[in-house]
């Protein structure tokens, strides 16, 4: 296995938005990312990692240092469970080097198990509008490692 670690750009959110597109269910994809059955995940003023493992594009992270927050932490589901999401996360967290948060869909269980491995803590739960739809959130947060 060779796992690396590049840094992203706008030019990648095409990749981003067909590897989220892959790992999620279409409900819990924001609708206004995608367009023609494409998403595109619009970097915006984040960073960016992507994983490549083997040179294949495997996943990625895309971050806020302002606000030490993960926005958006996804692995294709063939490369799931080689430490792909794992490689990911500790490089954040070695860039950041501060607490850091992620939110996550509370039906979303199996990422939420995965962060509570991680050492992230539950600090929020709120609900607000997702598609349509009032959906409840969980903020979980982790202290430096």
């Amino acid at each position: 296995m060779n796992l690396k670690i590049r840094e992203g750009t706008i030019l990648d959110d095409e990749l981003c938005g067909a590897i989220m597109l892959g790992a999620l269910v279409i409900e819990d994809i924001p609708r206004s990312f995608l367009k023609d059955k494409i998403l595109m995940l619009p970097l915006r003023s984040n960073l960016r990692f992507i994983a490549l493992y083997d040179e294949a594009p495997a996943g990625f992270c895309d971050y806020s240092v302002s606000k030490s927050h993960i926005n958006y932490l996804f692995v294709d589901p063939l490369f799931q469970a080689n430490g792909v999401g794992t490689y990911l996360l500790e490089s954040v967290q070695r860039r950041l080097e501060t607490p850091i948060s992620v939110n996550v869909l509370c039906r979303n269980e199996k990422a939420i198990l995965w962060y509570l491995k991680k050492d992230f803590i539950a600090t929020k739960l709120w609900s607000e509008q997702f598609n349509g739809q009032l959906t409840p959130w969980l903020k979980l947060t982790r202290k430096t490692l």
